[in-house]
C-alpha cells in the first residue's frame, strides 16, 4: 500500500487550496434555481465508476479498489473520466529510482452504476489523452439509450467566471447529486493553455447548464509544491480546467475508436 500513498497525499494537498471562500461573497445570492436546473438537466449523466488499480514492482503486485466520478457523453454509453483513474506515472510523484523506469499504476475491472440502478455494469477503456488528463470508457451493454451531456453545446470559460460542478455522493450518503460552485482564477499557457480554478474535479457547468470545461488535479504540479518552506506561496495551489472546446474535440475522436485491445 505504501506506493499508493503519494497519490493520496497529492490529492489531499490539491484540495487544501479549494475552499469555497475563494468565490466572492457577493456571488452567493441564491443558487436554488441553478441547483434544480442542473439536477434536472444533467444528474442522470453523472455516474459512479469503480475500478481496481494495480502496481507491480520488484515482482510484487499491489491491488487497490478505488472509485471516481464519470460523465456520460453519448447515448450509447461513452464515459468521460480523469486519466488518473486509468493510469498514474508514479515518477511524477517522486517515486522514480535513478537509472530505472518509473513504475506505473494501471487500472482494470471498470464497473459503472447508472443513476437509476443498483447494478454495476462492466465497461472497457477506449483511450486516454495524457496531455489533457482525460480518458474514455465505454459501457459493454448499455440497457437503453442514455441521457448524456452534449459537450458540443458548451460555453468558453474566462477568468472571473463562476462555474458549477455536479457530483454524486457515495452510497454512505445515498448516491445523491450535489453541486459545488467554483471560480476561474486566471489562465496560463505553460506548458499548454489551461484555466486556473478553485473548485472540485469534474465537468464544470455555467449557470445555465452548459458545459464549460473539465477540472482536475495536476498531480505532478502538486507534488512539485512540496517542501516550499514558510513563504506560503499559494498562487500555484489551483486546479486546472481544460476548456470545453478541447474536451469536446477529444471526445469526438474517442467516440470513433474501438475499445482498447479489441
Amino acid at each position: 500500500m505504501t506506493l499508493f500513498r503519494p497519490i493520496l497525499a497529492a490529492c489531499l494537498l490539491a484540495f487544501a487550496g479549494t475552499a469555497p471562500a475563494a468565490v466572492p461573497e457577493a456571488a452567493f445570492d441564491d443558487y436554488r434555481a441553478i441547483y434544480r436546473d442542473l439536477v434536472a438537466r444533467h444528474a442522470d449523466a453523472v455516474v459512479t465508476v469503480k475500478f481496481v488499480m494495480s502496481l507491480t514492482t520488484s515482482g510484487n503486485e499491489q491491488r487497490v479498489e478505488d472509485r471516481t466520478q464519470a460523465i456520460v457523453v453519448s447515448a450509447d454509453g461513452l464515459l468521460l473520466v480523469p486519466e488518473r483513474a486509468v493510469s498514474v506515472d508514479l515518477g511524477q510523484l517522486g517515486n522514480a529510482t535513478p537509472g530505472q523506469a518509473a513504475p506505473v499504476a494501471t487500472s482494470s475491472d471498470f464497473r459503472v452504476r447508472l443513476a437509476d440502478s443498483e447494478d454495476w455494469l462492466p465497461a472497457d477503456l477506449v483511450t486516454r489523452d495524457g496531455e489533457l488528463g482525460l480518458a474514455w470508457l465505454r459501457l459493454r451493454d448499455p440497457p437503453r439509450r442514455l441521457g448524456f451531456v452534449d459537450l458540443g453545446q458548451g460555453v468558453g470559460p474566462e477568468p472571473g467566471m463562476v462555474f458549477f460542478s455536479l457530483l454524486r455522493t457515495s452510497d454512505e450518503w445515498g448516491a445523491v447529486p450535489v453541486f459545488r460552485p467554483g471560480l476561474v482564477l486566471g489562465e496560463t499557457r505553460n506548458p499548454t493553455f489551461r484555466l486556473l480554478v478553485d473548485g472540485v474535479p469534474g465537468l464544470a457547468f455555467s449557470h445555465d447548464g452548459r458545459p464549460m470545461g473539465y477540472v482536475d488535479i495536476d498531480l505532478g504540479a502538486v507534488t512539485r509544491q512540496r517542501g516550499t518552506g514558510l513563504g506560503l506561496d499559494f498562487a500555484d495551489l489551483a486546479l486546472r480546467m481544460t476548456p470545453i472546446d478541447k474536451v469536446a474535440a477529444a471526445t469526438a475522436q474517442a467516440a470513433k475508436l474501438p475499445v482498447a485491445g479489441r
